[in-house]
């Protein structure tokens, strides 16, 4: 399925029957094939919505530059072309941000927050790394973009628009001077944050998330920076144990 946005379209993949409605929001470099190993399953809950960010995947992206309320319009308008009245918003590193900014935007659309492995604010070093992404993907395409994330020697495969992922990379180290946390305080949800106890951001900014999200939960769980292609299992029962707690269901 497309969505067409005017600027720019969106690839959207959907599975299952409300309620509830789930969306999930992939990471940086990403794509919704990430998720997989958990939708099949989450599918059995719920309806699940999944989508290829913009510049990501199979979407187009629109020209520069961004804002990260762009990136959360773009969820929006999924939400509004398929008539999704409120969703859980499930949101892995980037896609946790992206998920933070749509609820802080809409509210009364977010029926809940799943944030697996991400920040609300970053360091000034952090904010330089994200810089010298979106400096190498536009310099050198995917491959300079794969160069600078994953080292020299990756392989990882990459599909998207190298100039669309850069500027979303600027939005990201946007996180230093224009950081979410303080105003996650106004959010009335219920969340639940995932971490690994290896992943290489670590479980402090997520520790920062669950201090400022009023009434979150917060699991540090074996594994690195892609809990639900490490252990999607683990990760859905965690869900599962929410949605149950949060009467989601």
């Amino acid at each position: 399925m497309r969505i067409e946005l005017g600027s720019h379209s969106l690839h959207v993949e959907r599975s299952g029957a409300p309620p509830p409605d789930f969306v999930c929001l992939h990471g940086l470099a990403d794509s919704l094939s990430v998720w997989h190993a958990l939708a099949p399953d989450l599918a059995a809950l719920g309806a699940v919505t999944l989508l290829d960010q913009r510049g990501h995947g199979g979407s187009t992206a629109p020209p520069g530059p961004y804002r990260r309320d762009d990136l959360a319009r773009d969820v929006i308008a999924v939400l509004d072309r398929l008539a999704i009245e409120r969703a859980v918003l499930v949101g892995h590193s980037m896609g946790g941000i992206v998920a933070m900014t749509t609820a802080l935007l809409v509210p009364e659309r977010v029926a809940g927050l799943v944030l697996l492995g991400t920040a609300s604010q970053v360091s000034e070093r952090a904010a330089g790394w994200y810089r010298k992404i979106a400096e190498s993907a536009e310099q050198g395409g995917i491959d300079g973009l794969r160069r600078a994330i994953f080292g020299g020697g990756s392989a990882r495969e990459i599909a998207g628009d190298a100039a669309g992922m850069a500027e979303i990379t600027r939005c990201l180290a946007s996180l230093h001077t224009d950081p979410l946390t303080a105003r996650l305080t106004a959010l009335r949800c219920p969340a639940l944050l995932l971490v690994g106890d290896e992943d290489p951001m670590g479980p402090a900014a997520s520790e920062i998330i669950h201090r400022n999200l009023s009434g979150s939960r917060l699991e540090t769980m074996p594994g690195g920076h892609w809990l639900h292609v490490e252990a999607a299992d683990h990760v859905l029962g965690l869900i599962r144990h929410f949605l149950a707690s949060a009467a989601l269901v």
